[in-house]
């Protein structure tokens, strides 16, 4: 009886400890500026599973370890936090400016900007942006600054001003000051201090509601910078980046998802539904509504009057590198989708689209006519709803 009481005195302790301890709880992963930065380190080092978090921020990623500056923002947008991401490394191919939601969403991704880069945040009128400045030089020897405008929307932001502000040669020296910045427009000044000849002048950047870009018919300063860059003839040290290509010299010529630069498109490549009233009408250059010519596949409906055109890119290039409109859009229930919004003219409306996979990217253009879409609005979504791509 004793030892039995023993025991029960030994079991009641035992209960009582382990009552007594405190309950582990599981920390919640918060989205915040320390833990996206932890997420870009542990990324860079290779885990896994922050790469699976951050899926899509990277476009390359060939020997990236590291980052001579991450600087991470948080922005508030009518109520909704947001969080604006700076990174910029020695190889300007991993230069890269993106904003993300509370969930990690990509709400913009740019990885065209050169050289140093610096971030601020301006306000005007009713319009808030976030403005990146870039030092580098072209062809070893021009000294540029280059700035950014991206205006800070809840649900999109765009790149909707670029301009060069300084150019600086052996023998030249220019700078273009913004004066002026409202809803509607973009006022600037240029100077020539080391020019006894030039006359200091203005240009006006009108905000165009449908491209939603500020947008000037004049574009003198990056004209000026084009012609005294382009008439340079000297030979260069450094690597230089002009295009799509010149990116992918950066490795090696190499890129591991495509066989060549020139990349070719065919019937093997996807899957669209089309009825009788479409006709393949095969290999074609696209032009229309592209920066530089495509080789891709045309269809016609003559009954509806309609267009599509597709074209395969590299999985390392961007839609925007083709089209000078921002597919600001963003649907994944399929394969990868960016599109633009519709764009209208006098005759026609059109929208742009980006397909992507992990080994595969496909630009579509699809042209109908104005007059008819309503009749057939249908019809078309269900033509983009069947596009798959073979992966």
């Amino acid at each position: 009886m004793h030892n039995f009481i023993k025991y029960l005195s030994i079991l009641f302790l035992s209960f009582l400890a382990i009552s007594c301890k405190e309950e582990v709880k599981e920390t919640p992963f918060v989205v915040n500026g320390q833990t996206i930065h932890k997420l870009i380190k542990n990324s860079l080092n290779g885990d896994e599973n922050s790469k699976k978090i951050l899926e899509g921020l990277f476009t390359f990623i060939a020997e990236l370890k590291t980052f001579n500056k991450i600087e991470i923002d948080s922005i508030e947008i009518n109520g909704a936090n947001y969080f604006t991401l700076l990174l910029e490394n020695h190889n300007p191919v991993y230069n890269l400016f993106a904003i993300v939601d509370n969930d990690l969403n990509l709400i913009l991704k740019d990885e065209s900007l050169n050289g140093y880069l610096n971030l601020n945040f301006k306000k005007s009128g009713s319009r808030r942006f976030a403005v990146i400045t870039e030092d580098f030089n072209s062809k070893d020897v021009v000294q540029l600054t280059r700035i950014s405008y991206y205006s800070l929307e809840q649900y999109s932001s765009d790149l909707v001003y670029r301009q060069f502000t300084k150019i600086k040669t052996e023998t030249k020296e220019a700078e273009q000051v913004i004066s002026v910045i409202s809803d509607t427009a973009i006022i600037t000044s240029i100077f020539y201090p080391v020019s006894k000849t030039s006359k200091n002048s203005k240009d006006v950047f009108s905000f165009d509601v449908a491209k939603n870009k500020y947008i000037s018919n004049n574009n003198f300063f990056d004209t000026l910078v084009y012609r005294e860059v382009r008439s340079l003839n000297i030979q260069t040290i450094n690597p230089q980046i002009t295009n799509a290509e010149s990116i992918l010299r950066f490795f090696d010529g190499k890129d591991p998802n495509v066989s060549s630069h020139q990349v070719s498109i065919s019937e093997n490549d996807f899957e669209i539904v089309l009825d009788s009233t479409w006709k393949n009408i095969g290999s074609v250059t696209i032009s229309n509504l592209v920066k530089q010519k495509l080789n891709g596949i045309k269809f016609i409906s003559g009954k509806m009057g309609a267009v599509i055109s597709l074209a395969a890119i590299a999985t390392v290039d961007s839609a925007e590198n083709y089209f000078n409109e921002v597919l600001k859009n963003r649907d994944e229930t399929k394969s990868v989708m960016r599109f633009s919004d519709k764009l209208i003219d006098n005759k026609n409306i059109y929208q742009l689209y980006e397909f992507s996979c992990p080994t595969k990217k496909i630009l579509m253009i699809l042209e109908t006519p104005k007059s008819t879409y309503k009749l057939n609005k249908t019809h078309y979504e269900q033509i983009i709803n069947s596009f798959l791509i073979k992966c």
